[in-house]
């Protein structure tokens, strides 16, 4: 039932992602790592969420016979906050992500699956978490 439910809120998330950023281009994983390298050297800082930013969406997809993805990537807020995200995973390490993070009070703030040629479900998730009653 359990099950049920999570694969049913998967279509319920609210897809509250970036409200000033746009998604980047469809990229393999190789590329992906790539891209966030290239962020975290961006202007001369050390690392590009340091910066104030985070991810807030993440979305997987078959296509051209390889898995791509695309990121969302927006302003954290001035109170303390956190966050995780994943990408590729398969269903029971997804529901253990959700039972692990929500006992830790985050919020799945995104979520998206895809279909591989086997069959299988590939699945990804943002979490955030914020204290509301701390300022950085």
């Amino acid at each position: 039932m359990k099950i049920f439910i999570i694969l049913t809120f998967l279509y319920l998330v609210p897809a509250i992602a970036s409200e000033d950023d746009s998604f980047s281009g469809w990229m393999n994983e190789s590329d992906l790592d790539n891209y966030f390298q290239i962020l975290n050297n961006d202007k001369g800082y050390t690392n590009y969420f340091d910066q104030g930013k985070r991810v807030n969406a993440v979305e997987g997809r078959w296509k051209n016979s390889i898995v791509q993805y695309r990121v969302k990537t927006g302003n954290t807020p001035k109170t303390n906050n956190w966050w995780f995200w994943w990408v590729n995973q398969d269903l029971n390490s997804f529901v253990q992500k959700i039972n692990k993070y929500e006992k830790d009070k985050f919020q799945l703030v995104y979520a998206q699956s895809f279909i591989l040629p086997d069959g299988t479900s590939r699945y990804q998730g943002v979490w955030h978490k914020t204290d509301d009653n701390k300022t950085k």
